[in-house]
């Protein structure tokens, strides 16, 4: 049906005399006297005609039709004048007008020019009608290609950045967030995209939280953060919690009605996809596992670790890659037999399998050596897992009846991306490397693992008679003997000077002596330590005149008389490990120090069984 005719003159008589004409002819006619009321009623609503006299008050007919013309550059205009040469004029053909009439106005000449310009509206009408259904059928096409596409490509990792960019495309939206159920049940951060900070990103959330209600009625909702509309997507697969979208930053500024019933359809066929992704990938679990302990094969780990390399330069996260090996496995199966070299490298992989995370893999890369995989850890991560693995082992009953008849002489390397690499062969060279400085480190080459802290303190110091310490150049250095007497304040001093420097590094430090004194360098150091700073830091000994410290940990240790014949610092973080035990006596101080981590590490580990210091 045609629009309403929209007919401007400020003579009554001809406002009269053209809607009657029109009226008779079925159409809606508005009337008004002059060109600010036109623009007023078409501001209002859409005329396909608008018939207007040329000599008016104040805006005449020209400057009208250029006003409507700026609104809607295909706006029908009829110009109707009492001067016979406004006709095919000069500025009637610049304004684009349909016809001129000429007053008095002819009915059949009034009503032909109306049909004509009324069929050219109709037309430019059903034109843009077929035009709009062609773009949503090409839009619809393209949303329904994006939703088989998700449901023909079950590898999960790929998934999961096509989901939000498929979502963003559907919600012109700039920046988007992805989070996907994991084994435990929590919704983890998976991908993301735009301009979001990920700091400000949950890392973990839980469905079962605030955001329960909102998942059960499985259905887009729009909130508003601290910047712009924030479009919330479930992802639910016959009513199993798949994971939650978030679109924010929309180019309209607003997202739209069309966006949230797009982006639901499209996230009902990546809730499937993702449903079948997660049952692919434990069918694959299942078939890529050695026989024997379990452990995923050498292929299925590499290919496992690519995807984690690409996700860690996409997104600037850190892993890290660990190498453990038996290396007295060969000696175990010759001399206790095939079967019992089994049960201890089933005993291994059991106690590993016990403290990795759900997101860890370990796999299988020989008989006598494993790898395992960290996401999101990073060195000093690594290395605190070097130490559980170990421990674990320890108490691991298969491992233990092997253990008692001949060692296993489990070691362990770590690596980190990027710091130590950017491939996968660079991250096991270099835990190759680690595991053989420890191999040639005194903690194995004095066989110190069976002792107690304050044994090993006495070996490793001896005295001046002592038989020099065993030496290789693959090992950081050791040494023992006369150290000067201002080596303990002035290491102090550097390590404050360094943790200031660096407060994000993780790290322990542990500073022992006879009394906790608020002079420690360490302590005056500090003073002025960011409170988020990561290393923890403890001071041990007797009770002092410091008794709190802002950064600092003191352990009160009365009664202990080694503890006031030593000074010890015991540091171990991300890029340093370093261990200085001193005996200061009547004469020159007497010293053991070393940058040996696997010395370090024990006598740590040593310190906080000793003491029941909490772990890290």
């Amino acid at each position: 049906m045609a629009g309403p005719i929209l007919v401007v003159d400020d003579d009554l008589f001809f406002r009269q005399l053209a809607s009657d004409m029109l009226s008779r002819r079925g159409h809606r006619v508005v009337a008004v006297e002059n060109a600010t009321m036109a623009l007023q009623e078409v501001a209002r609503a859409a005329f396909d005609l608008v018939i207007t006299d040329v000599v008016m008050p104040g805006v005449d007919g020209f400057a009208l039709t250029a006003r409507l013309r700026e609104r809607d550059p295909d706006q029908e205009v009829i110009l109707v004048s009492q001067r016979s040469d406004v006709k095919g004029s000069e500025t009637a053909l610049r304004a684009g007008v349909a016809d001129c009439l000429t007053k008095p106005v002819d009915e059949a000449d009034l009503l032909l020019a109306v049909d004509r310009a009324l069929e050219r509206a109709q037309l430019r009408r059903e034109r843009a009608q077929l035009r709009d259904e062609n773009l949503e059928f090409a839009r619809f096409h393209n949303l329904h290609q994006r939703c088989l596409e998700l449901l023909s490509h079950p590898d999960l990792e790929w998934l999961q950045e096509r989901i939000i960019a498929d979502l963003s495309a559907v919600c012109d939206a700039q920046s988007a967030a992805l989070w996907v159920i994991d084994d435990r049940g929590d919704l983890v951060l998976r991908a993301y995209r735009g301009l979001l900070d990920k700091q400000f990103l949950a890392e973990k959330m839980s469905p079962e939280g605030p955001l329960s209600g909102r998942l059960r009625e499985a259905q887009p909702w729009v909130a508003r953060d601290e910047r712009s509309m924030v479009l919330y997507v479930p992802l639910i697969a016959s009513g199993e919690v798949m994971g939650l979208a978030q679109m924010s930053d929309p180019l309209a500024g607003d997202f739209r009605p069309e966006n949230t019933r797009d982006a639901k359809l499209l996230a009902d066929f990546a809730a499937v996809g993702v449903k079948n992704g997660r049952r692919l990938l434990a069918l694959q679990r299942l078939g890529l596992r050695d026989r024997d302990t379990a452990a995923y094969n050498l292929s299925y780990f590499t290919d496992y670790a690519s995807k984690e390399i690409y996700k860690a330069r996409r997104y600037g996260r850190t892993f890290s890659l660990l190498t453990f090996s038996v290396d007295n496995l060969p000696l175990v199966r010759v001399r206790l037999g095939a079967a019992e070299a089994k049960k201890a490298v089933r005993g291994i992989i059991r106690a590993l399998s016990r403290i990795i995370r759900d997101s860890d893999v370990i796999a299988k890369a020989s008989d006598q050596e494993f790898y395992l995989l960290l996401p999101e850890t990073d060195f000093f991560g690594a290395m605190m897992f070097v130490r559980r693995a170990v421990a674990a082992v320890r108490e691991e009953p298969e491992a233990q009846e092997v253990e008692q008849r001949l060692p296993l002489a489990l070691v362990g390397g770590a690596s980190t991306f990027p710091k130590d690499g950017e491939d996968f062969d660079e991250l096991v060279h270099r835990c190759r490397r680690r595991m053989d400085e420890r191999r040639a480190s005194l903690q194995r080459r004095l066989m110190l693992d069976g002792l107690p802290f304050w044994d090993e303190v006495d070996l490793l110091l001896g005295n001046p008679t002592s038989p020099r310490l065993p030496s290789d150049e693959r090992a950081e250095p050791s040494r023992r003997g006369k150290v000067a007497d201002v080596l303990f304040d002035e290491l102090q001093a550097e390590i404050a000077r360094e943790l200031v420097r660096d407060p994000g590094q993780r790290g322990l430090l542990y500073v022992g002596g006879p009394e906790i004194r608020a002079e420690l360098p360490i302590a005056s150091g500090l003073e002025s330590a960011p409170p988020d700073m990561a290393s923890r830091i403890y001071l041990l000994g007797r009770r002092g005149d410091l008794e709190s410290h802002p950064a600092l940990t003191p352990v009160f240790l009365e009664g202990d008389e080694r503890v006031t014949r030593h000074e010890f610092i015991l540091w171990l973080s991300e890029t340093a490990a370093y261990a200085l035990i001193q005996r200061r006596g009547r004469g020159a101080t007497w010293g053991f120090h070393t940058s040996d981590t696997a010395v370090v590490d024990g006598l740590i580990s040593k310190l906080q069984a000793e003491y029941d210091l909490q772990p890290y």
